[in-house]
């Protein structure tokens, strides 16, 4: 423990005679500090660098001061501990701060501190302290030692066993201080407690009656407890009773950042965003995402948490992912996920879902084992489209086997989506000409539609729209969807007629198509 204050002196405050209110008294530092054993048990331990401070009322005050009311033998604060030593901190150690306020110097056999340290503090309480944590502390400062007029000792009290508290608000603590001059240890008045005022703060933790020092036993009680109206003050600011207490030092537990994935995984310009998860560890404070400031051009966080990730170029963007810790938990090492952007390109599905471009394969890609292309116009006869000029008409080889596709890829930007179109099987369902016909929808290879003879009867008499949810394949990429129909030779035609293919985002927003009726 260092010392740096030079001497201090008192900035004058008038004396006050209403109950509540004292007048302080001028106090200097002339005695160097003392150290005190406990009482009834060998100094097990040193007030180590690995102790923590968790309370701190002396340093940075203004002015030191104690009191002239009387009796002020018991004096003593309600606190609230700095979480450095985690959330129930255990005292290890303290220093105590006697002031002598005598007229004249004396020489003490011997000095005792006794220190009750509580675990509650009600402000309205009659007692305001309860749940005494621990036993009341009792440490020895061996003698001679002379006390000056007007004069404060540091001592240092370092506990055999530490004291635990449960939680850091609302804890509290008193103080006596007991000398002996030839007849035994006692309390004094000239014995009491170094109090502190000025514009700084309390350095470390808080004072929970922010208006005063504390209680001194105006009501004469001798049991390490008071009255609430034994609150007293200067009516100065920052007030305190001076004391710092010292914890055990808590190896914290770690935690780490499991699960750290993108949505989609490899997202595409023109997706707009995609989004990050991952799962924290056990302190329960949220991962929070953030972008490497080298991918500043490619990417940027917002949203909850920045889990949103919003694209801004191709590259690779990667992505930070912290999560904090608390008075038990260290914080989590920190997760990087480097994402790639693809540069998308190519039209998204559906390009002219009304096949109103013609024959050019400009957009579909067509195959037919019998005609070349399954579309057709009024040329064709038939059923004709649903809307528009051309259609795709499948199968309509008579009695030939036939074959036939329309195939298109593009990307399919994220969100829920639903793969819309019109399909008229309108040759006999009840006797077909070949019972192993299909008509199958594809998306990259999966079918994800599929008619046949047997299960055509709800599309068998106009066209009828079947409605696909493509949301699996939603994530911002290319993908190809394919149309194809497949007959065997039969004595009759198998006729499939398909118009006014689109893809939409939600029940009724059509996106990509509108039966492009160029």
């Amino acid at each position: 423990m260092k010392y740096l204050l030079p001497l201090l002196l008192l900035l004058g405050a008038p004396a006050m005679a209403a109950a509540e209110r004292d007048a302080p008294q001028q106090i200097y530092w002339v005695h160097p500090g003392l150290t005190a054993h406990v009482a009834g048990a060998e100094q097990l331990r040193n007030v180590q660098g690995s102790d923590i401070l968790v309370f701190d009322s002396f340093t940075g005050a203004t002015s030191y001061t104690t009191t002239t009311g009387v009796p002020r033998t018991y004096m003593g604060m309600p606190i609230d501990l700095d979480a450095a030593a985690g959330s129930n901190p255990s005292i290890t150690s303290m220093v105590v701060y006697l002031a002598y306020s005598g007229t004249t110097a004396q020489v003490y056999n011997s000095l005792r501190v006794r220190v009750q340290l509580w675990d509650a503090w009600s402000s309205t309480g009659s007692p305001v302290f309860s749940t005494p944590a621990g036993s009341v502390i009792e440490a020895d400062v061996a003698g001679p030692v002379t006390l000056n007029p007007n004069t404060f000792s540091p001592i240092t009290v370092t506990l055999a066993t530490p004291v635990p508290l449960s939680g850091l608000t609302g804890h509290g603590f008193a103080i006596n201080f007991q000398g002996d001059t030839g007849s035994g240890l006692a309390s004094a008045d000239v014995l009491t407690s170094l109090l502190r005022y000025g514009t700084s703060p309390v350095a470390v933790g808080a004072n929970g009656l922010p208006a005063s020092y504390g209680y001194r036993n105006a009501s004469a009680r001798t049991d390490f407890n008071f009255l609430s109206t034994d609150s007293r003050s200067f009516g100065q600011t920052n007030e305190a009773t001076v004391v710092q207490l010292y914890a055990a030092a808590v190896t914290l537990i770690s935690q780490s950042i499991t699960g750290f994935a993108a949505t989609p995984a490899n997202p595409v310009v023109g997706g707009g965003s995609f989004t990050v998860s991952a799962t924290g560890g056990a302190s329960g404070n949220p991962v929070v995402f953030t972008v490497d400031p080298a991918s500043a051009a490619v990417c940027s966080a917002g949203g909850t948490n920045g889990a949103t990730i919003a694209i801004l170029a191709a590259g690779t963007c990667t992505v930070l992912a912290n999560q904090a810790g608390n008075a038990t938990y260290s914080a989590a090492p920190q997760q990087s996920l480097p994402v790639t952007i693809g540069a998308g390109g190519g039209p998204a599905l559906v390009q002219d879902g009304g096949f109103e471009a013609g024959f050019v394969p400009t957009y579909w890609t067509q195959t037919s084992t019998s005609f070349g292309t399954p579309l057709c116009d009024a040329s064709c006869g038939g059923v004709g489209p649903r809307t528009g000029t051309y259609w795709a008409w499948l199968g309509g080889a008579g009695t030939a086997a036939e074959a036939g596709s329309l195939q298109q890829a593009g990307v399919i930007a994220t969100g829920p989506k639903t793969l819309n179109f019109y399909v008229w099987w309108s040759s006999s369902v009840a006797a077909p000409p070949d019972p192993a016909a299909f008509f199958n929808v594809k998306i990259d290879g999966t079918t994800v539609f599929t008619l046949t003879p047997a299960t055509a009867a709800a599309y068998s008499t106009a066209y009828t729209q079947a409605s696909v949810d493509i949301s699996a394949y939603a994530d911002g990429n290319s993908h190809t969807l394919r149309f194809e129909s497949n007959n065997a030779a039969a004595s009759g035609s198998t006729n499939i007629h398909l118009d006014d293919i689109e893809i939409v985002s939600g029940p009724s927003d059509v996106i990509f198509a509108d039966d492009f009726e160029l």
